[in-house]
């Protein structure tokens, strides 16, 4: 969320134009439509996540009634293989579990938010066996580390936030707080006062080796930079320059002042080792959380839009497989017995 610090960040003007409100068009030269291939999957669970692994896929069961948390398949046959990470209160369960993004090999990372406990299990054909588990307590009652991203042994790349404030930044579980960035809409919180909560400027962090990307998920922003020697820097920003006007929280969700009428922008994002891919929405909240999305834009790593990628069908979550040109997606509103795969 927030402000680049004093930093020179060069917005780029390559590929994208300018109106006169302050937002940048985005054009793609390479536009694909992609049919879905379903596999349907006999488990009863309710995806909330999907996550690549180098030879697995896994599914990230909402914990609600649920027994185990995580479900792994092989890749690419997406055969059932085992779950783990039960749900409770005893040694290896846990409550609410977050994935931990940006590991290495068959390294599946987690926080659980009830307990602070973080997990590393090593995924083999036959099991996941718990191979570290640490301590990672926010330091603050009111905000939780949220969008984690594993940078290098114990650095992680975390969106520290609760409902008023928030901060981008990065942490060691050996020296706590190594850096941080602050809101890069630095005006907004002044400019909506009492009405101001950090939903509006809100965003999602995916990594790749100590590369990183952000898009916001109600203004049409992303931002491109680099953990470097201890230190966030954004070096490339394309989209808008300034918030949207927002419709604010209000006791009647059908009235013009909902929160549920703001038009969601990226709904999830994948940072993979070539290419950046953020879904793309354009519906109101309400509709989104409902339908999900169903365009995929892909941007190279200095910001360069590469493809617009069209999906048949609407994914909520997904992950991409760049060597086979594969993208992995679940939509639990709309097919929650379904593993999506669109060749691209």
């Amino acid at each position: 969320m927030r402000m680049y610090s004093a930093l020179a960040v060069p917005v780029l003007l390559l590929s994208v134009s300018c109106t006169n409100s302050g937002q940048m068009e985005k054009h793609f030269d390479v536009v694909k439509e992609i049919k879905a291939e379903q596999v349907f999957i006999s488990e009863i669970l309710n995806p909330n996540n999907i996550i690549k692994l180098e030879d697995y896929i896994v599914l990230q069961n909402a914990v609600d009634a649920a027994v185990d948390v995580y479900y792994v398949y092989s890749c690419p046959e997406l055969e059932f293989l085992y779950s783990f990470a039960h749900h409770g209160r005893g040694p290896e369960e846990y409550l609410m579990p977050s994935v931990i993004k940006n590991t290495s090999g068959n390294i599946l990372g987690f926080k659980d938010h009830a307990t602070d406990k973080v997990a590393f299990y090593g995924l083999s054909d036959t099991a996941a066996v718990l191979v570290g588990d640490s301590k990672f307590q926010s330091p603050d009652y009111d905000r939780f580390f949220w969008e984690i991203n594993l940078i290098d042994d114990s650095l992680f790349l975390v969106k520290h936030q609760g409902y008023k404030r928030g901060n981008r930044e990065l942490w060691s579980l050996k020296s706590g707080l190594k850096d941080c960035i602050p809101n890069t809409f630095k005006k907004l919180p002044d400019k909506l006062g009492d009405n101001y909560y950090t939903i509006f400027d809100d965003y999602l962090i995916s990594a790749n080796g100590d590369r990183f990307a952000i898009a916001y998920n109600f203004i049409d922003r992303i931002e491109i930079g680099e953990v470097r020697n201890g230190k966030i820097k954004i070096e490339t920003a394309l989209g808008a320059k300034r918030a949207p006007k927002f419709h604010l929280y209000g006791d009647d969700t059908e009235t013009e002042f909902s929160v549920d009428r703001n038009i969601v922008r990226y709904e999830n994002l994948y940072a993979g080792e070539h290419c950046i891919y953020a879904l793309y929405s354009g519906a109101r909240l309400d509709d989104t959380e409902k339908n999900h999305s169903s365009v995929i834009e892909v941007y190279s790593w200095d910001g360069k839009p590469v493809q617009l990628l069209k999906l048949s069908t609407a994914v909520a979550y997904f992950a991409v497989d760049e060597k086979s040109r594969t993208i992995y997606g679940v939509n639990p509103e709309q097919s929650p017995d379904v593993i999506l795969k669109f060749k691209y």
